[in-house]
């Protein structure tokens, strides 16, 4: 039965049963059959080739492209490949003989220790901030997908220890971030060619049949097949059953345990550059409307409200409103004339002097060329259209940033310190869909939202027993 709403005492009683004995049983047998932890030389930067010596976690999907980019650099080599899905490994087989495989992320650090220099991360998100904090305090560069933590805890205290430990370089996966077009929009709001922000619209068509959402938690289970490691992918999450073609290899995106939803998924990647031009820092409120969420997954479509406290780039409080699954607010209500096309993935910052539309996409015809740019426009309060002057910017290869930024020429703008940021807000505004049609006000030093104390369990959510990582503790 589909609910949008739950008291603490049913959150509460949900998330207690998910951590039995058995689980913390297993887990710790598991933790005690690995090698220990070495002690590393933290921060060293070469390896012993010249090479940046890497490791990648997850080569499937998302991680597959992330090996591929990486790879591609001239002083880049890997020395470990892992995956919880051996068919990586069988499709990727010959293709780095220097690489030894395993399916363990914990027993590839122990094991190749102090020959690391950098890690990869390409897991679902509930494993992001685990293996990337454990990295992180061997003294490793990180290079992590988005959403960079799966709670408001682990972004938090990812985008501290990135703060506190500057000589590990890290970088969080927004590969559109280095488009030219997306760097523009950047340069122009910071210049203040739309004046102060007034208010922000940001949108997706996700989930877009890409991944289940709305549905209650499936019954039954089955036994995993021989080309999964069911336990090591459920990692930090509470325990469930392997259902076919329901969670792995890519299905899981909906699901509380373990993704961010539409949200989770686009937000980092279309809001990134106008949170950052903005100087936004953490919401002081927040509302999620939407009827169909459940007690598993997140909302089919929702309109989430965050809203900040005045900055030097803000004309007041700023209120920032993601819509996905469809829905998006009209043009008119925007200051956009009605015929402009706003695009299905795509934010509005809405100004003092005018309205700036930054597409997150170029589109492309079957011959690939570019049929819709993704150069910012902009319209003043009359809508009338304003004539932008485009920054001239060279091309920037995302993946390559992060290891030019390893050899220290280069620091990466999507680092933790600005990601674990942005994402603590993106994770308070999935947390809000657990309590949705309400107005929620975000104690960010607690970490809670104060007038729902249930909220504590997820913002901060607690590990599987026997999966305890130091630094990621509620």
């Amino acid at each position: 039965m589909k609910r949008t709403r739950r008291n603490a005492a049913e959150v509460t009683s949900s998330l207690d049963r998910t951590f039995s004995r058995r689980a913390f049983v297993r887990g710790a047998a598991t933790f005690a059959a690995l090698p220990l932890m070495p002690r590393m030389d933290p921060f060293r930067m070469l390896g012993p080739n010249g090479k940046l010596q890497l490791v990648k976690i997850a080569v499937g999907g998302m991680g597959e492209s992330d090996l591929r980019e990486l790879s591609a650099h001239p002083n880049v080599e890997f020395i470990g490949l892992c995956d919880v899905d051996v068919r990586g490994k069988e499709k990727l087989a010959g293709k780095f003989p220097n690489a030894t495989w395993f399916a363990d992320w914990r027993e590839m650090l122990a094991k190749l220790g102090d020959r690391i220099d950098g890690v990869s991360i390409s897991t679902p998100d509930h494993m992001h901030a685990p293996i990337a904090m454990t990295a992180m305090q061997m003294g490793k560069h990180v290079y992590c997908q988005k959403p960079l933590g799966h709670s408001a805890l682990e972004n938090r205290r990812l985008a501290e220890f990135a703060a506190s430990h500057p000589k590990v370089v890290t970088q969080m996966g927004t590969q559109r971030s280095a488009m030219i077009g997306r760097r523009q929009q950047l340069q122009l709001l910071r210049e203040g060619v739309i004046g102060k922000f007034k208010e922000i619209h940001a949108w997706s068509d996700r989930p877009a049949g890409w991944w289940p959402q709305g549905e209650p938690r499936p019954q039954g289970g089955e036994a995993p097949p021989a080309w999964l490691s069911w336990d090591l992918f459920l990692g930090v999450a509470p325990e469930r059953p392997y259902l076919p073609n329901r969670y792995a290899p890519f299905n899981w995106r909906g699901t509380y345990d373990f993704g961010c939803g539409a949200l989770g998924d686009m937000g980092c990647h279309i809001m990134d550059y106008p949170f950052m031009a903005a100087k936004l820092g953490l919401p002081v409120s927040v509302r999620c409307d939407a009827t169909d969420g459940t007690d598993d997954e997140y909302p089919t479509k929702e309109t989430i409200t965050l809203t900040y406290a005045p900055t030097d780039m803000t004309a007041g409080n700023l209120q920032v409103k993601w819509y996905d699954g469809g829905l998006k607010p009209s043009n008119a209500s925007m200051g956009i004339l009605d015929d402009v096309d706003t695009r299905s993935n795509a934010i509005v910052v809405v100004g003092e002097k005018g309205t700036m539309l930054c597409p997150l996409d170029p589109e492309y015809d079957k011959a690939g060329k570019v049929v819709k740019s993704d150069e910012p426009q902009a319209w003043d309060p009359s809508k009338k259209a304003m004539a932008l002057k485009l920054p001239k910017l060279e091309k920037r290869n995302h993946w390559h940033h992060w290891v030019d930024g390893c050899f220290g020429k280069a620091k990466p703008e999507a680092n933790f310190e600005f990601a674990g940021l942005l994402c603590e807000s993106l994770s308070v505004g999935a947390a809000a869909s657990r309590f949705a049609n309400r107005d929620l006000q975000y104690d960010a030093k607690a970490m809670v939202f104060s007038n729902e104390p249930a909220s504590k369990v997820i913002l901060q959510k607690p590990y599987r027993a026997g999966w305890a990582v130091k630094g990621l503790e509620a």
